[in-house]
C-alpha cells in the first residue's frame, strides 16, 4: 500500500499522505457499497464526501461516508417499539455486510452492537455510526474510516444518480497505474453511480448540522459557501427548506438543548486546514457575514418554537 500512495502523491500533487490513503480506503468502500443490492437500493449517500466525489471534486478531504436510509414510507403508522425492532434488523444486515469487507481487505470490524469500538447507535436505533480500523502504512498507527447512516430522516428534493470521482479522476494516468499496481488500479479508476442527494439537500442539512450540532466546524461554512457559489443559493428562498429540516429533528431533546445552546463564535480554519487541497476562493469574508446573520434569524424562530 505504501507504494501505491506514494505513487498517488507524486502525480496529484498531493503531501498528506496518510489523508491519501484513507481516501483510498473510502474509495473502495463506497465502490463496494455501490454494487450491493441492499446498500443500493436502500441508501442515499450524502455529506462531505458526497459533496466532493458527486459535485465539487477534491476541494478538501473528507473522512467518513454517510447516508441516509431511502425507504422511509416503512415506519409510518408503526408503534415506536416496532421501529426499533425493524431499524435493529436493518442495523444487523449493514454490520454484517461491512464485516465481510473488512475481513475481505484485512481490515478491523466486527459486527458486535455492544463494542462501541466498532458500532455505536443513537436515537433508538435512528443512527448508526460504524468505525472501520486499520493500520495506516503511512503512520504506522491505527486509524479508522466511519460509516454513518441516519435511519429516520425527511427528504426536500429528489435523489440523483451519480458517477462518482476519484482522486485520479483529472489525471490520465490510468495505463501506468494499471501495469504498476494492478491489484488495486481497477477500484481506484472506478468510478461507480450512486443515489445520493440533492446538492441543496446537503446544504440544507448542513445549515442544520451547524444550528444542532455542538461545537462549530469550520468546514460547513468552507462546503456551505461552495455550494451557494456553484449553485447560487438564495438564503432567503432556502429558508422554509432550512427551517422544515430543522424542526424535523427538533423531536430528540438533545437536538432541542443543542439549539437552545446555539451561539457563533469566530473560527479559525486550524486542524481543517490540513483538509484543503485548494485555496476557498474569492468572496468567503462576505459569505461569512451573510451568513452569520442566516444563522441568527433561524435560531431565534426556533429557539422561540421550542419554548
Amino acid at each position: 500500500m505504501i507504494k501505491l500512495i506514494d505513487y498517488l502523491a507524486s502525480k496529484t500533487g498531493i503531501e498528506n499522505k496518510s489523508l491519501l490513503e484513507k481516501d483510498v480506503l473510502l474509495h473502495m468502500l463506497l465502490c463496494e457499497l455501490s454494487e450491493n443490492p441492499f446498500f443500493k437500493n436502500n441508501l442515499v449517500f450524502k455529506g462531505g464526501t458526497c459533496l466532493i466525489k458527486c459535485y465539487l471534486g477534491y476541494y478538501r478531504f473528507s473522512e467518513d461516508l454517510d447516508f441516509s436510509w431511502v425507504k422511509q414510507d416503512e415506519f409510518e403508522g408503526k408503534s415506536q417499539k416496532e421501529i426499533r425492532r425493524i431499524l435493529s434488523k436493518k442495523i444487523s444486515e449493514v454490520t454484517s455486510f461491512l464485516e465481510i469487507f473488512s475481513k475481505k481487505n484485512n481490515l478491523d470490524f466486527k459486527a458486535n452492537k455492544s463494542d462501541k469500538r466498532y458500532i455505536e447507535i443513537g436515537g433508538s436505533n435512528r443512527q448508526l455510526t460504524c468505525k472501520i480500523w486499520y493500520r495506516s502504512a503511512v503512520l504506522n498507527i491505527e486509524q479508522f474510516i466511519k460509516i454513518q447512516i441516519n435511519f429516520v430522516e425527511i427528504f426536500q428534493y429528489p435523489f440523483k444518480r451519480i458517477e462518482t470521482k476519484s482522486v485520479l479522476t483529472n489525471i490520465d494516468e490510468s495505463k501506468e497505474l494499471s501495469f504498476l499496481f494492478p491489484e488495486y488500479a481497477e477500484i481506484i479508476l472506478k468510478h461507480p453511480k450512486v443515489s445520493c442527494y440533492d446538492i441543496r439537500e446537503i446544504f440544507t442539512e448542513k445549515v442544520r448540522a451547524v444550528l444542532t450540532r455542538r461545537g462549530i466546524k469550520a468546514r460547513d461554512f468552507i462546503d456551505l459557501f461552495l455550494i451557494s457559489k456553484k449553485e447560487k443559493i438564495n438564503l432567503k428562498t432556502i429558508k422554509f427548506k432550512v427551517l422544515e429540516k430543522t424542526r424535523f429533528m427538533m423531536r430528540y431533546q438533545k437536538y432541542i438543548q443543542n439549539l437552545k445552546d446555539f451561539r457563533l463564535e469566530k473560527f479559525v480554519l486550524g486542524e481543517e486546514e490540513k483538509l484543503m487541497l485548494r485555496p476557498i476562493g474569492n468572496g468567503f469574508g462576505k459569505f461569512l457575514k451573510n451568513m452569520h446573520a442566516f444563522l441568527i434569524e433561524l435560531a431565534e424562530e426556533l429557539k422561540s418554537e421550542a419554548v
